[in-house]
């Protein structure tokens, strides 16, 4: 019964979102620059720990104002995103993970600059099944995450340890599906010394009992990108990203953001082995 409602929902959201294509839609593109830093290493047998740490940052323009652009997409902090994983190598193809307790702290903005300040913790367990396809791999990630997003703060009320605001909260849930191609250049594997190209799509959908049907579309990822592994322990990534953000709450419910983003990802492997 609960797949039959799940089904009629999906069915009942494709039909609004398609009437809602009849109509014109108000796009707002924002140019982003995000910088992650990903850091791994060895537990021991099969697990592994991983931690992220990413900034975004955004041009000026938060409240769909042009004329407050700058051209600069790092003149603004947009987030703040500290995610640690385990993870469980059951087989090549197969990696169970858990993310016990992530951080994610956003600004709101009006009149173009930062207004607000709130926090999320989150708990998301995920799993990547991997498939080899010639000198191309391929990743399915299917992640669920459970969300507690904080009150908003004073813009600059947080230190570098930003912290939050749980007196009260908002419980979501959200699924994510991402697909992902990874191809060397000029050798058969990714292996030391090796230029490497990748792409992705990355679907989020917001679960659960009261999620308006508009808006269980969340967003969409694109990503293409080049990354260089200099050895067994250092890689660099730059990329661009188009994520599109279905936000349907102004008065008209036609709202979408589109970011531009320049990704630069920096990814440090087996820290063990600098001990």
């Amino acid at each position: 019964m609960k797949q039959l409602s799940l089904f009629l929902r999906l069915v009942l959201v494709f039909c609004v979102l398609s009437s809602k294509a009849q109509s014109p839609r108000q796009y707002y593109h924002i140019s982003n620059a995000w910088t992650d830093v990903n850091i791994s290493g060895k537990i021991v047998g099969k697990f592994s720990w991983q931690l992220e740490n990413q900034q975004r940052r955004q041009d000026r323009q938060g409240d769909y104002n042009p004329a407050t652009t700058t051209g600069n997409p790092y003149h603004n902090l947009n987030q703040h995103v500290f995610r640690p994983y385990i993870h469980y190598q059951m087989s090549p193809a197969v990696r169970f993970s858990l993310m016990p307790l992530g951080w994610i702290g956003t600004n709101r903005f009006s009149n173009g600059e930062p207004s607000a300040f709130f926090s999320e913790l989150r708990i998301a367990p995920q799993m990547i099944l991997t498939q080899q396809l010639n000198r191309v791999r391929i990743d399915h990630r299917l992640r669920y995450e459970f969300r507690w997003l904080g009150a908003d703060q004073a813009v600059n009320d947080k230190g570098f340890i930003y912290g939050g605001d749980f007196s009260t909260s908002t419980y979501r849930k959200r699924f994510r599906y991402q697909i992902k191609g990874s191809m060397p250049l000029g050798k058969a594997t990714i292996k030391d010394k090796t230029w490497y190209l990748q792409a992705y799509n990355e679907l989020m959908i917001n679960m659960g009992e009261n999620v308006p049907n508009l808006n269980i579309f969340d967003q969409n990822r694109v990503l293409l990108g080049l990354g260089y592994r200099i050895n067994s322990n250092l890689s660099v990534e730059m990329a661009y990203m188009q994520q599109s953000i279905l936000r349907f709450n102004n008065a008209t419910k036609n709202n979408v953001e589109i970011n531009n983003i320049l990704q630069v990802n920096l990814a440090i492997s087996n820290l063990e082995t600098f001990f």
